[in-house]
């Protein structure tokens, strides 16, 4: 791969549980927890489904595959799909619905760049929807907070850091990796909350106590799972990090 930096030529399911159909509406696996059966009607999961595929289209189309077949990445990425797929098929919760997972979306976002990070996650999200472990018609929903919300703000603070403070090989695990990931999964079950309350999923006193309140308890292994593997892939293959570049972060420092 091309050692020039990333952002130099640039210059999930969070707690989705099982989804099931029941109705004719989706009940489970469209958003951080299981909603009520009259939320989301299919009427409304299926036409959104289509605008969230129309959207994204010409961003998965513009993704640079092609760096993927020149630099031999493909096994990378295939096994780097596998691994985000394993961790969304685990989760802990509470209460039935009120679950957490890692997501391993900034990692993704750092190794690949936005694009092909949000190409993994929604790849991901279609094998475990194949399987039965999510429903279709919440594709949409399950990839905007899964793979689309996570990797938009993991490539943000890239962005931020990368231009704003010194290019430091520690400045790039702990604030990009470390705390970008934290940051990540942070705004994941914001977002899912907040939904979930304007939605009266559950009441505001429900979701404090028993979701948000594990936030910095999942907060902070996201961040540390996702800074321990950049450490060993930028020490061990740099090559496959498409946002590290050694004279960026290494020479003369």
């Amino acid at each position: 791969m091309p050692v020039e930096g990333y952002y130099r030529r640039l210059t999930g399911r969070v707690g989705v549980a099982p989804p099931v159909i029941r109705g004719g509406r989706v009940t489970d696996g469209v958003l951080a927890v299981n909603l009520d059966a009259d939320l989301v009607p299919v009427a409304v999961a299926w036409p959104l489904l289509v605008l969230f595929v129309l959207g994204l289209a010409p961003v998965l189309r513009k993704a640079p595959w092609g760096l993927l077949r020149d630099n031999r990445l493909e096994s990378v990425f295939i096994g780097a799909v596998g691994c985000v797929g394993l961790l969304w098929s685990m989760s802990v919760g509470v209460r039935p619905g009120l679950e957490l997972h890692l997501l391993g979306a900034t990692a993704l976002t750092l190794i690949f760049g936005w694009r092909l990070a949000i190409a993994a996650g929604l790849a991901a999200l279609a094998a475990l929807s194949i399987l039965g472990l999510y429903a279709w018609p919440a594709f949409a929903v399950n990839g905007l907070l899964l793979a689309v919300l996570p990797v938009l703000v993991s490539h943000w603070i890239g962005r931020r850091v990368y231009g704003l403070l010194p290019h430091h090989f520690f400045v790039y695990i702990f604030l990009t990796a470390f705390f970008g990931a934290m940051l990540a999964m942070g705004a994941v079950v914001l977002t899912s909350a907040a939904l979930l309350f304007l939605l009266d999923a559950y009441p505001y006193a429900v979701l404090v106590q028993d979701y948000l309140v594990m936030l910095p308890l999942i907060m902070f292994p996201e961040g540390f799972i996702t800074g321990m593997v950049m450490t060993m892939l930028v020490v061990f293959r740099p090559e496959w990090v498409r946002t590290f570049d050694d004279r960026d972060y290494i020479h003369g420092k």
